[in-house]
């Protein structure tokens, strides 16, 4: 069983494995790792779907998984090495109704693989966008009834591609950057929790909206409730669903834990959604 909401995992470290709980100077905050000394293998993505695409007894998850590769790689020109397997499937601790958890590796490759998922959406062939029926069991299952209307959650869902049917199964696709696309090193920046705020915003950029982590750039920036004398430069998620929620120029609403962000000498603030059962960021007007 799959605990999702993070208070919950929480506590169920805290009673059961509480060395998996630590305070990390960097986030400013208690986080939850496993020690280096606990970890036993290391699970590639890529290194999955090598093993899936050469293997002869795969089960109907995995075959329906190296499929859904092989017709996105073709939909959108991209090789098989862009691509990987996440998720249960990565583990091998999948069920039949398992959802398919995707891996795209690359900036540019994102963009692609979003234009081709629009076509293949389209052709309903494949691949086939979420129904209502689909969309009220995926707010719940996300425990989202208190973060967000169905009305507002249906029309933001239904702007993405990166989620929904493929033939009978789930699927969802998380886009990274490659390592040589990465830039900050861990400790370059310094986080401190500043409390919780929600505003109202422009998308200034939207560069990096279709990642993971995704961040949106924001301008005429308007602190509604919480946290008021700090207005962030910046939202940020590291949660794959709040990838494609906005685009350049659009306004937003926007709830979540505001921090302050010291690197290089200089400050700022940025507000991360995605961590709080009422945690939000969908589109307006």
């Amino acid at each position: 069983m799959k605990v999702y909401e993070l208070p919950k995992r929480r506590l169920l470290l805290e009673k059961r494995w509480p060395r998996y709980l630590y305070y990390d100077e960097i986030q400013g905050r208690e986080l939850q790792g496993v020690p280096k000394d606990s970890v036993l293998n290391l699970h590639r993505p890529e290194q999955r779907l090598a093993t899936l695409l050469c293997a002869r007894g795969r089960d109907s998850l995995e075959t329906s998984a190296v499929r859904l590769v092989e017709v996105l790689a073709q939909g959108s020109g991209l090789p098989l090495a862009c691509f990987g397997i996440s998720g249960s499937l990565l583990v091998d601790l999948h069920r039949p109704d398992s959802d398919i958890d995707i891996v795209a590796y690359g900036a540019e490759v994102a963009k692609r693989v979003r234009s081709a998922l629009f076509v293949l959406l389209e052709r309903d062939e494949h691949f086939h966008r979420y129904r209502t029926h689909d969309l009220k069991r995926l707010r719940i299952k996300r425990r989202l009834q208190q973060a967000i209307t169905f009305r507002d959650f249906e029309l933001q869902e239904r702007r993405r591609v990166f989620q929904g049917k493929f033939l009978r199964h789930d699927y969802f696709i998380r886009c990274v950057k490659n390592w040589g696309e990465i830039s900050e090193r861990y400790g370059d920046a310094r986080y401190t929790p500043m409390g919780n705020c929600t505003i109202s915003a422009r998308v200034a950029d939207d560069t990096e909206a279709l990642l993971t982590p995704c961040r949106y750039v924001l301008g005429r920036v308007e602190v509604l409730r919480g946290v008021i004398s700090h207005k962030p430069r910046e939202v940020v998620s590291f949660r794959g669903r709040f990838a494609e929620q906005a685009r350049k120029g659009e306004r937003v609403i926007a709830r979540g834990r505001l921090e302050s962000v010291r690197s290089d000498g200089s400050n700022y603030f940025r507000l991360v959604v995605g961590e709080g059962r009422t945690d939000m960021l969908r589109t307006v007007g």
